[in-house]
């Protein structure tokens, strides 16, 4: 009976020391060999300073550190086949005054030239007043009428602000085209905001456009302001239809206009026209140019904006055409004196009753 115990034991102690063996051998961490890594050929040759032979390639390597927006750099100058020296004054005037992005977003730049007339290296550094964001969010568009396009955009959007590389550019007055189209549709912008506008350079076949926009108010709430202005628009528009023939939808939309409130007179220009005209009862002439212009348009009755002066103060009234003649009214002159109808004045008239403006009509902004 000894005996046995004695084997039972023995045989519990062999296998207590197998599972501390297997327990071991099953937690043991091993660390795998990880080849060191180089870089590739490419790689290195990417990470090494560029290098230049003649003044085309100087000059596209440091517009290539403005675009990527590169603070400071070396460039190595190799066999050079012309003056280092003047190459490279004439290249930091071109990129920092004559190139659009170089005039847009640098502020400062300076180089140094170490070595002899065909060998040697450049130290660029470079002073940004543009953020590497805000060159990459430039649009590239042709032309004013590719510019007109995102313009209009930005404007329906209510964005604060927008930058531009226009190719094909000519010279242009974008806060007065801006100005001209909020005035030319007040169903698709609430405000006329207040425009900044720089061109860079100022002359050149491309150049950047930069607008900053500043609206009276938030993006939602001038959406849900315009949304008011175009339900009443909309309304008024299906009243007018009704009328038989042109003067009489004028008739129609002049006394609506004229008779819905007891307006309250504005001395300063609205910025946003529509809104006070048709949802506050507040009147100033601009606001009744642009909403008898904008109706006119939905009933297909020919009608501009005229910009003048009454006295010495800027005035705003519309000139129409009906039966094949033009027509100057002013709906301010008719809710001063009571006039409900239309009172249509020749330009003589007009002229005689103080009025000035310039020979023909600003025509829509395309």
């Amino acid at each position: 009976m000894k005996r046995t115990i004695a084997g039972f034991l023995a045989l519990f102690l062999l296998l207590l020391s197998g599972c501390e063996g297997w327990f071991s051998s099953s937690y043991r961490s091993v660390t795998p060999h990880v080849e060191q890594s180089y870089p590739t050929e490419d790689v290195a040759a990417s990470l090494a300073p560029p290098v230049v032979t003649n003044r085309n390639e100087l000059r596209g390597t440091v517009l290539s550190f403005i675009r990527d927006w590169t603070e400071s750099g070396t460039i190595l100058v190799e066999a050079y086949s012309g003056d280092v020296a003047a190459d490279l004054q004439e290249t930091m005037d071109y990129v920092t005054q004559e190139d659009p992005i170089g005039a847009y977003a640098v502020d400062y730049a300076d180089s140094e030239f170490y070595g002899d007339r065909e060998n040697g290296r450049i130290e660029i550094s470079i002073v940004f007043r543009r953020s590497a964001a805000e060159i990459d969010s430039i649009v590239t568009v042709n032309g004013i009428a590719g510019a007109n396009v995102k313009i209009r955009q930005a404007l329906s959007d209510y964005e604060s602000s927008l930058t531009l590389r226009i190719r094909n550019y000519a010279a242009r007055d974008f806060a007065s085209y801006i100005r001209q189209y909020c005035m030319d549709n007040p169903d698709a912008v609430l405000a006329i905001p207040a425009v900044s506008a720089e061109v860079y350079p100022k002359e050149g076949e491309t150049c950047i456009l930069e607008l900053h926009l500043n609206y009276p108010k938030g993006r939602d709430e001038m959406r849900d302001m315009l949304a008011s202005v175009n339900t009443i628009l909309n309304s008024a528009s299906s009243y007018i239809r009704s009328g038989a023939d042109d003067y009489e939808r004028a008739t129609l939309l002049c006394r609506f206009l004229t008779t819905r409130f007891d307006y309250a007179l504005l001395e300063e220009e609205p910025n946003m026209p529509a809104y006070s005209l048709l949802c506050e009862g507040q009147a100033h002439s601009l606001s009744f140019a642009i909403v008898f212009a904008a109706e006119c348009k939905k009933a297909e009755i020919p009608c501009t904006i005229i910009s003048g002066t009454l006295g010495d103060n800027a005035h705003y009234w519309n000139a129409l055409e009906l039966d094949g003649a033009t027509y100057h009214l002013d709906l301010m002159r008719c809710l001063s004196q009571d006039v409900n109808s239309l009172e249509l004045l020749t330009p003589e008239q007009l002229a005689a009753l103080g009025y000035q403006w310039q020979d023909a009509p600003p025509q829509p902004a395309p």
